[in-house]
């Protein structure tokens, strides 16, 4: 008995611990990424280049509209980046447990996958509402993200809420399962490269870097349609056949296409992969160090 309290109190310290790191993290790529975060939404939306869409934001709305929507996000991003974390590292010890084994690469994935399915949850509705306030340029429809959040639930319903659920989970599995693989795979490739057991901080902002680079470019076209699909007005909700498994995404998927081409899913793509890798690099960083300091300090007291 007194095995399994010591057992529970150890893992719930460690949850709290992998929260409170994944937090710190969320709020740290918030903050870097999300004005070019806003040029890649409207890139997506429009025939803008990066140039002319930095420079109507600019001209149009001041520096301000580079961070439009950026309020809810910067209070539930840590919240569902403190999902990922946990979820993650919940997962990653019931493959090994207490011990010191490492996890192979497959299984860094599986547990990534996971994570990534668990905060779709959050995501979507947080992503709808920052994607309706960053679309905001000269009218103002929306007041807030609380005005944004009644708006949709007054006119189109709860579930409107989460429209873009599938894609997202499509998105959010596939990236976070590269994202987790490559963050290991590079870090341990730079630890045998300097012959050194524990990553430099130089190692991990690169293994950060590149891990967020890989989760936005396997996860990019699903991003596209997702943004498309949000931030469409009611009256368009109609142009895309919405079945039951897919919420529209297959026949907006195709309509894209034809309409406008292959390379018309990764518009924004060079601004994203910019944003991904400081942000990632940053976020991941912050993660380590704040996981490490939370550990430290719950060790003394």
């Amino acid at each position: 008995m007194s095995n399994f309290i010591k057992w529970t109190y150890e893992n719930r310290l460690q949850i709290s611990i992998d929260l409170a790191a994944g937090s710190v993290s969320g709020i740290a790529n918030c903050i870097s990424s999300h004005p070019l975060d806003t040029v890649k939404v409207r890139m997506q939306m429009s025939n803008d280049g990066v140039l002319s869409t930095f420079k109507n934001i600019l001209k149009n709305e001041g520096t301000y509209g580079f961070y439009k929507g950026m309020s809810f996000p910067i209070l539930s991003i840590p919240i569902t980046n403190a999902i990922v974390f946990s979820v993650y590292e919940f997962w990653k010890s019931f493959f090994i447990g207490n011990s010191n084994k490492q996890l192979t690469y497959f299984q860094t994935a599986f547990c990534g996958s996971i994570a990534g399915s668990s905060a779709a949850f959050f995501s979507c509705p947080i992503e709808l509402t920052k994607c309706k306030l960053q679309m905001q340029s000269n009218e103002k429809i929306y007041k807030n993200p609380i005005d944004c959040i009644k708006q949709i639930y007054k006119k189109e319903g709860f579930k409107s809420l989460f429209r873009g659920m599938y894609v997202t989970q499509q998105r959010e599995i596939l990236g976070y399962s590269a994202q987790f693989a490559m963050y290991e795979l590079i870090k341990d490739f730079l630890c045998n490269l300097s012959q050194k057991s524990e990553p430099s901080t130089f190692n991990l902002l690169i293994s950060g870097g590149l891990a967020g680079v890989s989760c936005w470019t396997i996860g990019y076209p699903q991003d596209t349609i997702k943004t498309i699909l949000q931030c469409q007005k009611p009256t368009d909700q109609g142009n895309y056949k919405v079945k039951f498994y897919d919420g529209g995404f297959l026949d907006c998927l195709r309509k894209k296409i034809i309409s406008e081409g292959l390379g018309s899913i990764w518009k924004g793509y060079s601004v994203c992969i910019l944003r991904s890798f400081y942000a990632n690099a940053i976020g991941f960083y912050a993660y380590e160090l704040a996981r490490e300091n939370i550990t430290l300090y719950y060790s003394i007291y």
